[in-house]
Formats: structure tokens, C-alpha cells, sequence
């Protein structure tokens, strides 16, 4: 089998929120034909432990310890030359030499880089191919930022955003492949052409499986993420500030449960608020989706396919999502996924998924319906895979199936 170095900027493992479980899955699916080695830095104890396990999906994990004040250091210092704060903040000088000595043994065949900050430690290597999954239109988000934020926050969002366009133009000169998650992503980026490949975000569908909900459950919607990102803070609090009030008074018992990981202060606060309650950390979010009425994703700043939604719609629950979470979804609003943009638009969604049991039902069979049938990993990542293999000359054969 053929030598693949995958570079990742955070640990994909255990593949429990977007970036990771994006990784995690493509890790899986190109081992299936390539002998894959992860380089990536870590930080703590349970890093350390979660690279161990990571060892048992691929051949090798190569790590190097870093910590989050030096990495914010090297992000500044990043700035100062020039560069952008993401690229400093994830380049590792010991990761560096220590794949630099793995290569030096033997070259590897081919180089993939999971996202722009990695990309430099990527084209510093001798190999016969280079792919960058850029996944999301990173320097669009920060533009996004930049136009929601004051100063200095906004010079300093669009500057980044300047910079990792640059970076992300890199790939598209340097690298033999570029993935994105979204044709929407290749055109906020402006890629085209045959160096682009188009492989979305899919879901577990066994693991996110449909379950019963408790039976005298009152009902329930509920946002999932990690709570310290700031897309998801802002829509949470927009969402409690501008649809809450609206919505509660008309649905009795009406509970919103926020779910998610370091939640933020602006969301600890939300739980003051008159059935809002804010769980942290869960071990694991499938019973609280089981138990849900209906998931809302109302995010306003959102970047290619929201893992939040497949993973509800896996779970066969109705999802209420803004337009700008739909977006890279592909799929036609209210037929599948109800889509809202104004609080009373909200409102109506939702109410009408609490008194409309049957309605609701069918929403609820139409959107496992819809993931089992186009949201299924192996499917989502064949075009990357097949894109290795051509340029390591492998086999042409049914990645799709394989999978």
C-alpha cells in the first residue's frame, strides 16, 4: 500500500465534534487503501490518551505536546510577520522535525493537509502529491466576523481573513488536489476547475439511530455544539432573546435545551431564563435528541454543512434551521428540513411540530429517509479518496463500494 502523512491542526479523535469527525472518517476511508500515518500537536493528558486510541484506526501518530499560551504566542507572532494568527497558532517546530524525520527515512507518496493551517508544514515535505482539505471557506468566515464585530476586533477578523485567503490560494497553486465540503465553499474560496473536489460531510447513521421518545415527555427543542464557538453562542442567545418569548407562552411545558461544551457566559446566563437549561459537557448528545420534539439551528454565521443538523435528521428529528445553516445541505427548504428566518417564522415551525403529531411524524421519517440515502460516509468522501488514488496511481476501483 501506498504511504499517506495525514496533517490535521487539532486531534481528530474522539471524532465527537465537526472538525474532528470529519478527519476521524477520512482517516477511516483512506486507510481502506493507503498505509495512513497522522501527524498532529496535542495538548494535555487526555489528548495524549484520545492519540493512543487514535492508533488503532491507522498505522502511526506522530504528536509533539504544545500548549494553548504557546500557541497563542506563535499566532502573534505569526501577525508580526506577516502571516496569518491561524497559521502561527498551529505551526509546531518539534511536529515539524519529528515528521521531517519519519519522511527523511522514506518519503511518503502522498501529503494531505486538513485545513490552511497546516498547509505550510505540508508543502514543506518532499512527496509525490499534495491534497489540502480546506473543508469550510475559513477566510469568509472571518470576513463574517469582521462585518458583525467592532474595532479592533473587526481590523483584526479582516486582516485574518485576508491572510487565510492567501493561504487557501496556496493550496489551489501548490497542492495537486483541494477539497471543499460544498460547491457554495469552492465559490466563496473561487476554486474551479479539476483540481477541486467536492466531498460533503456525512453522518453515522448506526450510531445516530433513530430511538423512541420517552413516552409523557414534555416537549422539547434543542441546539447542540460546542458552546464556546462563537456562531453557536450568538445564535442560542439571538434565539432566547427573539423567539423565545414568542414561542413559549403559545406551546405549555416548552423546554429548550441547550447542549454542548464550555459554554460560554452569554449562555451560562441564558439558563436564568424561564425553561432554558444549558447541560455542558454531555457524554454523549443522542438522548437529547431522542427526547426532543424538534432540533433549531438558527445560526446566523454558518460555513459549510452543519454536522448539528445530519446528526438530528439521523436521529429522525424534525430540524428547524436558518438559512444560513441550510446552506451546502443541497436540500429544498420544508421538505425535508423547515426552514425560518423571521422569530414569527420560528414560532409557527415549531408550534406546528408540537401540535401536529402526525405532521410531524412524517417530517420525522422523511429526514432519516433522506440521510440514510445521501448523507452516508463512504458515499460523502469518495470523490477524495478517488482523487488519491489517481494521483498515487492506485487502483480504479469502486471507492463508493468499498467504503
Amino acid at each position: 500500500m501506498k504511504r499517506l502523512l495525514f496533517i490535521s491542526h487539532r486531534l481528530p479523535y474522539p471524532p465527537d465534534k465537526g472538525e474532528r469527525t470529519r478527519a476521524f472518517h477520512e482517516i477511516r476511508a483512506l486507510g481502506r487503501h493507503f498505509e495512513v500515518t497522522v501527524a498532529v500537536a496535542i495538548k494535555g493528558d487526555a489528548e495524549t490518551a484520545a492519540a493512543a486510541d487514535l492508533a488503532r484506526h491507522c498505522r502511526k501518530v506522530i504528536t509533539a505536546p504544545v500548549c494553548r499560551a504557546t500557541r497563542l504566542m506563535r499566532g502573534a507572532a505569526g501577525v508580526v510577520a506577516g502571516r496569518s494568527f491561524t497559521q502561527g497558532f498551529f505551526h509546531s517546530p518539534l511536529l515539524h522535525r519529528r515528521v521531517a524525520e519519519e519522511t527523511g527515512e522514506r518519503p511518503f507518496d502522498l501529503v494531505v493537509a486538513y485545513s490552511s493551517g497546516v498547509l505550510p508544514l505540508a508543502l514543506s515535505l518532499p512527496a509525490a502529491a499534495r491534497v489540502a482539505d480546506l473543508v469550510d471557506a475559513d477566510s469568509a468566515k472571518w470576513q463574517a466576523y469582521a462585518d458583525s464585530s467592532p474595532w479592533p476586533l473587526r481590523w483584526f477578523y479582516r486582516r485574518e481573513g485576508g491572510a487565510v485567503a492567501r493561504l487557501e490560494q496556496l493550496a489551489a497553486e501548490a497542492c495537486q488536489a483541494v477539497a471543499v465540503v460544498s460547491p457554495a465553499e469552492a465559490q466563496a474560496i473561487g476554486l474551479a476547475g479539476p483540481k477541486l473536489v467536492i466531498a460533503r460531510n456525512g453522518v453515522d447513521a448506526e450510531y445516530f439511530a433513530p430511538r423512541q421518545r420517552p413516552q409523557h415527555c414534555p416537549p422539547s427543542v434543542v441546539f447542540t455544539g460546542t458552546m464556546s464557538y462563537r456562531p453557536n453562542v450568538e445564535a442560542v442567545c439571538w434565539f432566547v432573546r427573539q423567539v423565545w418569548p414568542e414561542v413559549r407562552p403559545q406551546a405549555s411545558g416548552l423546554t429548550f435545551v441547550i447542549v454542548g461544551r464550555d459554554p460560554a457566559p452569554a449562555v451560562q446566563r441564558l439558563a436564568a431564563q424561564p425553561g432554558v437549561l444549558v447541560t455542558g459537557s454531555v457524554d454523549d448528545v443522542r438522548p437529547y435528541l431522542a427526547a426532543a420534539t424538534a432540533a433549531v439551528v438558527p445560526l446566523g454565521i454558518a460555513r459549510g454543512v452543519q454536522n448539528k443538523v445530519l446528526e438530528a435528521m439521523a436521529m429522525g428529528r424534525a430540524v428547524v434551521a436558518s438559512p444560513a445553516a441550510m446552506v451546502g445541505l443541497d436540500l429544498l427548504p420544508d421538505q425535508t428540513v423547515l426552514q425560518a428566518e423571521t422569530p414569527q417564522q420560528w414560532c409557527r415551525h415549531i408550534v406546528d411540530l408540537i401540535n401536529k403529531p402526525q405532521w410531524r411524524g412524517e417530517i420525522e421519517r422523511a429526514v432519516r429517509a433522506t440521510v440514510e440515502k445521501h448523507f452516508n460516509w463512504g458515499a460523502c468522501l469518495a470523490p477524495l479518496v478517488e482523487a488519491c488514488l489517481r494521483l498515487t496511481a492506485g487502483p480504479t476501483a469502486n471507492v463508493e463500494a468499498a467504503s
